[in-house]
């Protein structure tokens, strides 16, 4: 595999998906030049009505810039290939321009369904060259919604750098916990982690998240940490809970399907925690139930499976470390990064420089 000159476009936050991928691009011996939409877009306060009518008044301003940066280090640094990140707030001209100027553009977009976000173009789609979901049912999705072939799975994966061990516990001593869920509110998760609370009173629940100042049940208020955990201290969390409660994210139209696996898929064992996901066929794609990750299907499998494995540690521990193992093998964003250049170079669409 040959290296390359990569302009990456996304988020650049130690813990964010974006910085995980260019991290692998780094990790071939590529040169990555990022540009990254959260120095251009103010991270204010979602709760405060007068910042959320800041961020929307000037998001015509900022989205000027941060496209007049990209097209400056397209011109500065002469990549082969372009890759987006999701590609909220880029816009058409710029897709238009980089063309023109002769670059590969890849899209590579992590969620369940491209409607969910506001802010992103969907006319975008047709301006670039391949483009990459985290979601096998994407590929089918993006067919159908937007009629596009070039359009490949990837797999989401960790980062080395922070899904990771740490070598004493002390430093998520105040963390520990039973069980715990990571992740953005949903009905779905709520329903679950309110029957696992009010089934197994007695069991330390601990949940990080947005969104859960939304949740209806009082048996789980006491157990919503009330902010999102990230980075390093999203990895402490994890080693810090007996049991990683892996809940999928329901379905959002019109996409065809909720999630088959997600990032906590893999963040998870990375990490050294144990999983306890919800059963897939996908899932069992990467892992071997009950000897790297535990499953469950139902409410009352999730009853049975936590009860048993926090009865069980040895083969908890277990399970952890072997789910560690094959992550560590087989699973990081360098891997991923990989399926990038491998696509790209079968594309003989680059316009590549001496």
């Amino acid at each position: 595999m040959s290296s390359y000159r990569i302009l990456f476009i996304g988020e650049d936050w130690h813990g964010s998906g974006a910085t995980a991928l260019a991290r692998g691009f780094r990790a071939l011996g590529n040169a990555v030049e990022v540009v990254s939409a959260n120095r251009y877009f103010p991270e204010l306060s979602r709760q405060d009505v007068v910042s959320k009518l800041l961020r929307r008044m000037f998001i015509p301003f900022f989205k000027r810039h941060f496209n007049l940066a990209v097209i400056q280090a397209a011109k500065r640094c002469k990549p082969h290939l372009v890759v987006i990140y999701k590609g909220t707030f880029v816009s058409r001209e710029t897709l238009v321009k980089l063309k023109e100027m002769g670059f590969w553009i890849a899209n590579f977009f992590p969620d369940v369904s491209p409607f969910a976000h506001r802010n992103l173009d969907h006319g975008t789609f047709v301006y670039y060259d391949h483009i990459f979901t985290t979601k096998s049912f994407g590929v089918k999705d993006f067919k159908r919604l937007f009629n596009l072939d070039n359009v490949s799975f990837i797999p989401h994966g960790f980062d080395p750098l922070v899904h990771r061990k740490f070598p004493s516990s002390h430093l998520y001593k105040y963390l520990e916990c039973d069980a715990s869920f990571i992740g953005g509110y949903s009905p779905h998760k709520e329903e679950y982690l309110a029957y696992l609370k009010d089934r197994l009173p007695h069991v330390k629940l601990r949940i990080f998240g947005g969104g859960w100042d939304r949740a209806k049940k009082g048996t789980l208020r006491r157990n919503i940490a009330g902010y999102p955990i990230y980075g390093d201290y999203y990895a402490l969390a994890i080693q810090a809970s007996k049991i990683n409660i892996g809940l999928l994210s329901e379905r959002v139209p019109p996409a065809s399907s909720g999630d088959l696996i997600t990032s906590r898929t893999f963040h998870i064992p990375a990490a050294g925690g144990f999983l306890l996901h919800e059963r897939t066929k996908e899932l069992l794609q990467y892992f071997v139930e009950g000897k790297e990750v535990a499953c469950f299907d139902s409410k009352d499998e999730l009853i049975e499976k936590v009860e048993y494995y926090l009865k069980h540690e040895d083969e908890r521990l277990t399970i952890a470390m072997k789910g560690h193992e094959k992550c560590i093998k087989n699973h990081s964003y360098t891997e991923r990064a990989k399926m990038v250049i491998e696509t790209y170079e079968k594309d003989k669409r680059g316009n590549l420089y001496g």
